[in-house]
């Protein structure tokens, strides 16, 4: 009897961890990896245009796929673009654009650790609650976690929208003021790439939540006595 007291404990325990760490998995694994593909920032070049602002030679499907490539490489090296100049290749980014990037970078693979050790202990708890017969809590767990995930895809959005949480949080994370010459980087990834990150990162994140739901449905429906 106690043994089944303590598992039945556990197991709403672990349900209730489900709640916390499915939102969290979604929204930082949608926001961290639409950074990492280069249609992302050659929809913002094309939709803003700011690639003919930059005084280089340089097509927005070449910086897309160069900022994409830094962002999923795991090397040390430093992020520059290179235009080429006859038989030389003239470097677009200053030292302290540069800082920007790797810090930025440091930061978005801590990120993705943490989204991942989301995604590994929400996968671990939904088996063993699948397999221990706990299907009815999973399916109420899940319309919870569901309606806390779309909470935060709104929270986020509504933040980055706002000036001076973007502000902030470059002066908090970041922290690196850049010289007056150093405007590329300030155009590339400056204002308004907010609305494309904004745009992708709830678009797949609400994507990503709808094959989620489906595949809980499928997994913990009730079985049908009269067909």
């Amino acid at each position: 009897m106690w043994v089944g007291v303590k598992m039945h404990k556990f197991n709403y325990f672990c349900s209730i961890v489900l709640v916390v760490t499915l939102p969290l998995m979604i929204v930082i694994l949608t926001s961290n990896l639409i950074l990492r593909v280069s249609e992302t920032y050659t929809y913002h070049f094309n939709d803003s245009q700011v690639m003919d602002e930059v005084p280089y030679s340089v097509t927005g499907s070449e910086m897309g796929k160069e900022i994409a490539s830094y962002w999923s490489s795991f090397s040390s090296k430093d992020f520059q673009v290179y235009e080429d100049n006859g038989i030389y290749k003239d470097k677009i980014f200053q030292n302290d654009e540069q800082q920007v990037m790797r810090k930025t970078k440091n930061i978005l693979n801590i990120e993705l650790a943490a989204g991942l050790l989301c995604l590994a202990i929400s996968l671990a708890i939904y088996i063993y609650l699948l397999r221990s017969g706990f299907r009815d809590a999973l399916r109420n767990r899940y319309r919870v976690g569901a309606g806390l995930t779309l909470g935060l895809l709104i929270a986020q959005a509504a933040c980055w929208m706002s000036k001076g949480f973007r502000l902030q949080a470059y002066h908090t994370l970041i922290g690196i003021k850049l010289h007056k010459d150093s405007t590329t980087l300030a155009l590339v990834l400056g204002d308004p790439f907010y609305k494309t990150y904004v745009l992708f990162a709830s678009v797949f994140g609400v994507a990503l939540l709808a094959v989620l739901t489906y595949v809980n449905y499928s997994l913990t429906k009730p079985s049908r006595i009269f067909y």
